[in-house]
């Protein structure tokens, strides 16, 4: 049966038994950080409180969430969820973080309205009769399957599946004459000896770097790589363009 030590009386040192860690030099290094960088809401939210109300197993998890934000000292936000339940598991830390950075109220709640029929002319917005020339626009959204863990916890094997589960809806869209397009893929190969058909050359991979469509080199940057949000480069990468 495992356990959790806690030694309040000398600086929060806590042991986890079930596990072997001691969260002790982490728990001091956020503070550190808090106190030399009060813009960073991972440590500002990041308390010793929080930390140790949870379980071992939790408190892996929630260290992996917050990884970045106490590497990167200089981060405004700091923290990525892990599993798609991270937010209601670790709700103490992550919705007062979530609610400062988008200036909400404690009370405040978000409301979904897809009705766009008050905008434009019975939802389209023709610019050229405001005077306006044409507009190009580019709208990132980010979205998950339930079934997968979030990026920062993917294993390579988990990328590769999530891929191949992906290429199923691509396929249909490709074959809808008003979508078609191309999937371009960084993945070296699927394992096993199992080739990825959709792999590009270096050459096209720069190419669509350069027109703003791919990824850059996530594992060049030292944020999402602390978050492990960027393990496993570059498999699991990719893009589809109709």
């Amino acid at each position: 049966m495992g356990c959790v030590l806690t030694k309040d009386n000398v600086g929060g040192n806590q042991l986890a038994a079930s596990t072997g860690k001691d969260w002790s030099e982490f728990l001091d290094k956020v503070e550190a950080v808090r106190k030399d960088h009060p813009d960073n809401r991972c440590v500002k939210y990041l308390t010793r409180e929080i930390f140790n109300s949870y379980t071992p197993k939790q408190q892996e998890v929630l260290y992996r969430c917050t990884k970045t934000g106490v590497e990167n000292p200089d981060s405004g936000l700091g923290a990525y969820a892990m599993q798609p339940g991270d937010y209601e598991t670790f709700a103490k830390f992550f919705e007062p973080l979530i609610r400062d950075y988008h200036n909400a109220d404690k009370n405040s709640k978000h409301v979904t309205d897809w009705d766009a029929s008050d905008v434009g002319d019975n939802g389209v917005l023709d610019v050229t009769k405001l005077g306006l020339d044409e507009l190009s626009m580019r709208v990132r959204v980010g979205r998950n399957l339930t079934s997968f863990n979030l990026p920062g916890m993917m294993t390579k094997e988990e990328r590769i599946k999530f891929e191949k589960t992906m290429l199923k809806a691509f396929d249909k869209l490709i074959a809808m004459p008003e979508y078609g397009g191309k999937v371009y893929s960084l993945t070296p190969n699927f394992g096993e000896g199992e080739e990825n058909p959709n792999l590009i050359s270096e050459e096209k991979y720069q190419e669509l770097v350069d027109a703003h469509i791919m990824f850059k080199d996530m594992d060049a940057d030292p944020y999402l790589k602390s978050a492990g949000i960027s393990a496993d480069w570059p498999y699991g990468r990719g893009c589809y363009v109709s």
